[in-house]
């Protein structure tokens, strides 16, 4: 049931719905008549956005890419792109399946630099895009997956040579340090060592690179199977007097690997941000990816939290819509600063019931100023792709969007 304090608090977000086609990157919003004008200037009044953080995710495959060719000129186009709209915050994935687009003393170069895992580039990518960065007055915010080994294999034996889950699975063959799913290959959230490669991990980061934040993404627990880590479990009951449930000790395994990443976090230097971004869908993060965003919220294991919220105003399904999760996830805004998760990429490509309202041409516009109307600190957009792209439909979002905050 939609919410009457919605309608209350939002209102004058509502006079901006309607989308005008004239709108573009040129424009002076001062200029501009109508009600969108005066739409923006109510959410203006009623909340400074010039402190908000203007984000967007750059994704393995998206730093892949920049690979192909020149990649300090690619890595220079995208950060000038970033800046020109108005954004200030980038997240770029450092680490997506133990392997790094930096040279590592743990980890292995990403396959997505060269085709194979291992090989290096020649130079150090990650130093040149923190000082490209900084040059432009942008936050780089290195993006890990923590858990994450590999989509193609469940065998750590068929990993690169200088990956540490086979040397570690070599030397301890009976070993739960990572686990086979499905196809893929995951550390294992309940074994020490495990907890210790993604610690070591963030902490060689930290040392070594001048980045503003380390920030984690969606992927826990990969399944709700019992067998996953049932040997694991089983030992943790043996040994415990009050064994917790086998979805309660999941969580507490996955809440104690982050307070140790954000203990060592501050340990070095207080002002690295350590953030998440969960699942739009929080009841799916707590039940079955055994994320418990309110205890990292609440226990102060997270600086801010990115929930993604990827789902439009005409979702099927009404609890998921998009007003109805800005609603929800605000309840966490006193405790923790938050950013909402827009998903560009569904621009032009939604079907069903959101099919209209993502080929609008002023979906990310709407999106920004109604998270806005409930004090969201910035908002984060995945990805660059998507952003960037030079498709009509994409084109006019980030036109509107350069109108909303290109003055600010």
């Amino acid at each position: 049931m939609k919410r009457i304090v919605i309608f209350i608090m939002v209102l004058s977000i509502f006079l901006f719905t309607s989308c005008s086609k004239e709108m573009t990157a040129n424009t002076d919003l001062s200029q501009s008549s109508g009600s969108q004008n005066e739409g923006t200037s109510s959410v203006k009044d009623a909340y400074d956005t010039s402190d908000e953080l203007r984000g967007v995710w750059i994704s393995y495959g998206e730093m892949g890419s920049a690979f192909k060719s020149d990649f300090y000129k690619n890595i220079d186009g995208m950060l000038d792109n970033i800046k020109n709209l108005g954004f200030n915050t980038a997240f770029v994935h450092m680490r997506a399946f133990c392997d790094s687009f930096y040279p590592s003393d743990i980890f292995p170069w990403s396959a997505y630099i060269s085709g194979e895992q291992g090989v290096s580039p020649g130079f150090d990518p990650l130093e040149y895009i923190v000082k490209a960065a900084k040059k432009r007055d942008i936050e780089i915010h290195a993006w890990l997956n923590p858990y994450r080994v590999s989509y193609s294999t469940e065998s750590p034996y068929s990993l690169s040579e200088k990956s540490p889950v086979r040397k570690y699975m070599t030397d301890n063959p009976y070993s739960t340090f990572a686990v086979g799913y499905d196809g893929g290959l995951y550390l294992n959230p309940a074994n020490d060592d495990a907890n210790k490669l993604i610690v070591n991990g963030v902490k060689e980061i930290i040392e070594n690179y001048d980045v503003d934040g380390i920030h984690f993404d969606d992927y826990f627990y990969p399944t709700m199977k019992e067998s996953f880590d049932m040997s694991d479990y089983l030992n943790y009951t043996t040994n415990c007097e009050k064994p917790l449930s086998l979805a309660d000790w999941r969580r507490e395994n996955v809440n104690q690997m982050l307070k140790t990443v954000y203990d060592e976090i501050k340990k070095k230097d207080k002002s690295i941000s350590f953030g998440i971004s969960p699942a739009g869908n929080n009841q799916l993060n707590y039940n079955e990816l055994y994320a418990d965003v309110g205890t990292w919220v609440k226990g102060g294991y997270v600086d801010y939290i990115i929930p993604q919220l990827y789902f439009g105003y005409d979702f099927s399904i009404e609890r998921l819509q998009y007003d109805n999760l800005v609603y929800e996830w605000s309840k966490y805004k006193n405790d923790v600063t938050i950013y909402a998760g827009l998903g560009a990429y569904k621009i032009g490509n939604a079907t069903g019931s959101e099919k209209d309202e993502w080929s609008s041409g002023c979906i990310m516009e709407k999106m920004i100023n109604y998270s806005r109307g409930y004090k969201y600190s910035g908002f984060v957009i995945f990805s660059y792709t998507s952003l960037f792209s030079d498709d009509e439909l994409n084109t006019e979002e980030r036109n509107r969007i350069f109108n909303l905050i290109g003055d600010n």
